[in-house]
């Protein structure tokens, strides 16, 4: 049975990089800079070459939602560029508007953006190496065989099944703190 080349990749997720505070400049930034200060410390987060991991598009759209604090002129402090580092950590399991009640408390204690930023990231790599070995723990526990296609399938059924498991828990976590005061 040979999943040495899964094994390998599974390594890969783990060790795909971060954009860490301290490598964000201090300076205002314009758009095009941002869009590349992401493209470049974050090329490794992109399932395809040609993926955009933030767009114009995507930063005006922010601005408009209110998920970014108010810009000033044409240029993003560090503190918007955490938040917008935050926004893409959220936005492929959360909506835009759950991600808006998240963070709109941040606006105004913008201090409070950085500390949690990096706490995330340091968490979030023990978390990410937990999955990795309790993932090949399982596959080498089930026996299973990611040669054969029925094998293979079945695990990616059950990683799906997981990641729906991890969506729901997020969501009871909105529900359950972030609504509005009319829903309560």
């Amino acid at each position: 049975m040979s999943n040495d080349k899964f094994y390998k990749r599974l390594i890969e997720i783990e060790n795909t990089s971060d954009l860490k505070s301290e490598d964000i400049p201090s300076l205002d930034l314009y758009m095009d800079q941002i869009m590349t200060l992401f493209d470049v410390n974050l090329a490794d987060n992109k399932r395809n070459e040609d993926d955009k991991l933030l767009t114009k598009t995507m930063i005006n759209n922010y601005s408009k939602e209110g998920l970014l604090k108010p810009i000033k002129g044409k240029k993003y402090t560090k503190d918007h560029i955490l938040q917008m580092l935050l926004i893409y950590s959220l936005k492929n399991t959360i909506s835009i508007q759950e991600i808006k009640k998240v963070l709109q408390p941040y606006h105004e204690q913008t201090e409070k953006i950085e500390p949690i930023y990096n706490k995330f990231l340091s968490t979030k790599k023990e978390l990410a190496h937990l999955v990795t070995t309790s993932t090949q723990e399982f596959i080498e526990k089930q026996g299973f065989d990611l040669d054969d296609p029925d094998q293979r399938t079945m695990l990616l059924l059950l990683i799906c099944a997981l990641s729906n498991q991890y969506k729901t828990i997020a969501e009871k976590i909105l529900d359950t703190y972030y609504q509005d005061e009319n829903e309560k």
